[in-house]
């Protein structure tokens, strides 16, 4: 199997109402500026709060991500304003990829979840389900949030055929496998 490495991509339409975003709390930090200046007004909490949203606008427009399919792994790195985070996931801790729904309650507890997808990139977002050593070593169930596009679900499609499926699917598979597990503790 030749390496599989796929970039988010930006949409133009996705930049533009980003941009129109950081330009919009741009100028209002600006003005909260022009108040403590000009005015004499010196509200810290509402510049802090108003400075720390344009930086969270500003590095979701400026992460770029990278999935790679290696041999046995499965390598997501993001490159940020704060420096860059890879996380290597071997297939055989995947038990899932599935396409994104939101929900307010889900039926699988998952610890920890990630976003590694781009707010320009326009592709679908898909949820990759896996299982990792937690606190004490104790398996934990974690999540990442990507945006695969057509080349990395197919190549992951013949990877590993039964566990890119529907949701449902991987929930009750889930629900068996925590089954079994807590038979064997008990019993």
């Amino acid at each position: 199997m030749e390496k599989v490495v796929v970039r988010s991509q930006i949409s133009k339409k996705n930049f533009m109402v980003m941009t129109a975003a950081v330009t919009a709390f741009a100028a209002v930090v600006v003005f909260s500026l022009y108040k403590w200046f000009a005015l004499g007004i010196f509200q810290p909490v509402e510049l802090m709060a108003e400075a720390l949203v344009l930086f969270v606008l500003i590095e979701r427009m400026s992460a770029k991500y990278t999935y790679e399919m290696d041999k046995k792994v499965l390598r997501l790195i993001k490159h940020g304003l704060l420096g860059h985070i890879t996380h290597e996931i071997p297939y055989r801790d995947i038990f899932g990829l599935y396409r994104y729904k939101p929900q307010l309650i889900g039926v699988i507890k998952f610890r920890r979840t990630y976003r590694f997808n781009s707010a320009l990139d326009s592709r679908n977002v898909w949820t990759l389900a896996y299982t990792a050593p937690g606190y004490k070593g104790k398996m934990e169930n974690r999540r990442f949030y990507i945006k695969p596009g057509q080349q990395l679900l197919a190549a992951l499609r013949s990877k590993l055929p039964e566990k890119v499926v529907a949701e449902e699917k991987i929930i009750k598979e889930v629900l068996l496998t925590e089954e079994k597990n807590e038979t064997l503790i008990k019993g």
